[in-house]
């Protein structure tokens, strides 16, 4: 009898450590990315001004403030691979989460002309964690040029660029 008991408690152990790392498991789904959203600010001229959120789901809205093709917003519907490729080009610039990082302000930038556009993209998880990255497309190193390249892109990625190009 106290064998039996022996073995179920241990029994008991065991689910309960295996429920923990199933846990533990699941934790990196539940701190996934679920949005993007970016701002394109405005330079000393006629640059567009406008926001777009992007949702893993796929939907994004759009919302145009100044020097865009379309005032306000419009939505279109979700496709989850446009999400996955924006989220892929963009990774390698992602900051750590929780935190800002002002291209402007690093060695990466390098000579800085000031009259372009400024951009903030902001990754989100599920739990509201954010990181943001805020990047002065004056900047003029080669790395700083290929982030503005692929930031300027995500219009066409997007399906957007009739909404952005007066």
């Amino acid at each position: 009898m106290r064998w039996k008991i022996r073995c179920f408690v241990a029994a008991l152990g065991v689910l309960a450590v295996s429920g923990c790392a199933r846990q533990e498991l699941a934790a990196p789904h539940e701190s996934a990315i679920t949005a993007i959203r970016y701002q394109v600010g405005p330079c000393h001229g006629t640059c567009p001004v406008y926001r777009v959120e992007l949702q893993q789901n796929g939907a994004t809205r759009f919302i145009g403030e100044r020097y865009t093709a379309v005032e306000g917003e419009r939505m279109t519907t979700g496709d989850p691979e446009r999400f996955a490729l924006v989220k892929q080009r963009l990774s390698a610039w992602q900051p750590t989460m929780g935190t800002t990082l002002k291209t402007a302000e690093t060695p990466r930038c390098g000579p800085r002309a000031t009259d372009f556009s400024h951009y903030t993209v902001t990754w989100i998880r599920r739990d509201g964690e954010t990181a943001v990255l805020e990047h002065d497309s004056g900047c003029r190193s080669d790395d700083a040029r290929q982030l503005t390249a692929v930031l300027q892109s995500l219009p066409e990625t997007l399906q957007i660029a009739n909404w952005v190009q007066p």
